[in-house]
């Protein structure tokens, strides 16, 4: 048939494959070993029908050869099963490589699922705030002490808030643990005094209640709203707890609101909030500006970039510190938007992790067999797995 040597291996490598499906065949017929396997010798003995068959394939092959990535005629279902077995009969004749190729793919397909499910909490999906990219914080900056984020002063704050133009809300909160008594046992929360304005520039509607209104953010305000863990773990999620009293450090608060379990707001280190209350500055509070302690978020104008918006406040610190030079000469103003400063440490670990990851997944590839949907001269499609080392031969 003058076929060159890669043509005479693919053609044994076929007639193995079915003589192979032929003897299941038989065996599947009720008939024994023996005489299935001596059904399968007699088709070979059939020499006068088997050349010219043969002949007539590749003849055929040739005046319909299969375009590369062309659909060539194919019995997708019968080729399937026949594919199926041959991959299960070589997953079977090499039991140890099988074994580690599946835990090695189970590792790596596990380990980068776990690390992108975080990358997809963390750094991807958007915050649980209303347009969370218009959302900001604002920092003191006085790098020439080692602070390019410091946290600012009541007095700076109240300034900033007055002055600018674009931002159309700006919040501060400050961290303070409470003492949480008559609710079970006395407990100690993390919590935060904040501006009455804060959960409105992030747009968070509270799942009872309400939120704080501007009269309340005033010395003196006895109004506090709770965290969703609070409210169910002290509270047994008591949906009439609205307009319950509660002691915090021994003074008695009304609870007006239930916030959603999204909230998460960001914090200079682990502080888990779990209630609030009006951060109320006093008189005293309202002019120090020695005193820093403050983190600060604000929500950008319609329009308004983040470059637009640090450009302006550089203009207030500057005339802040001609006009409070003891106190702000060379601090600066930093708008960092909301996402960086929570993801900011951590996403360089993160994208290391899940390139890692990747990385560990597609190096396993090389150690399976290859496998490949290719249309041999015959016409018929077939999957044919192949060795790393076969296939680096082809190449």
């Amino acid at each position: 048939m003058s076929l060159s040597p890669v043509r005479e291996h693919e053609i044994i490598e076929e007639l193995s494959q079915h003589l192979e499906d032929q003897y299941d065949q038989n065996l599947r017929g009720a008939t024994t070993e023996e005489e299935a396997y001596c059904a399968v010798l007699l088709s070979l003995d059939e020499s006068k029908l088997l050349g010219p068959e043969l002949k007539r394939v590749e003849r055929r092959a040739e005046q319909e050869a299969v375009a590369l990535g062309a659909e060539g005629k194919t019995n997708m279902f019968g080729d399937l099963g026949q594919d199926l077995r041959y991959g299960l009969r070589m997953l079977v004749r090499s039991p140890s490589f099988t074994i580690i190729a599946v835990l090695a793919l189970a590792l790596g397909i596990g380990a980068n699922s776990a690390i992108f499910s975080v990358v997809n909490t963390v750094l991807l999906r958007p915050l649980p705030y209303k347009n969370p990219d218009a959302l900001m914080m604002v920092w003191e900056e006085a790098t020439h002490l080692g602070f390019p984020f410091n946290t600012p002063s009541p007095a700076n704050f109240i300034d900033w808030r007055e002055q600018n133009t674009v931002f159309e809300g700006m919040a501060a909160m400050a961290q303070q643990s409470f003492n949480l008594t008559g609710a079970g046992e006395p407990e100690r929360l993390d919590g935060r005094r904040v501006s009455a304005n804060l959960f409105n520039i992030l747009g968070v509607e509270p799942v009872l209640g309400r939120t704080f209104r501007p009269e309340e953010d005033q010395p003196g305000s006895s109004v506090t709203i709770l965290s969703h863990g609070v409210w169910q773990r002290n509270f047994g999620g008591d949906p009439s707890i609205i307009g319950r009293t509660i002691n915090l450090d021994g003074k008695s608060y009304s609870v007006i609101g239930v916030m959603p379990r999204t909230v998460d707001l960001p914090s200079m280190d682990n502080w888990q909030d779990q209630i609030w209350v009006p951060i109320a500055f006093t008189s005293e509070d309202a002019t120090s500006r020695g005193n820093h302690y403050l983190e600060v978020i604000a929500r950008t104008k319609p329009g308004v970039s983040r470059q637009q918006a640090q450009a302006e406040m550089d203009t207030i610190a500057g005339r802040l510190a001609q006009q409070y030079p003891e106190e702000n000469t060379r601090i600066g103003i930093t708008v960092q938007p909301m996402r960086e400063r929570i993801v900011g440490d951590i996403r360089p670990a993160l994208l290391v992790l899940l390139g890692g990851s990747d990385s560990s997944c597609s190096s396993h590839a090389p150690m399976s067999p290859i496998c490949s949907w290719r249309a041999p001269p015959c016409g018929k499609r077939r999957l044919h797995c192949v060795s790393p080392s076969a296939q680096a031969a082809r190449v």
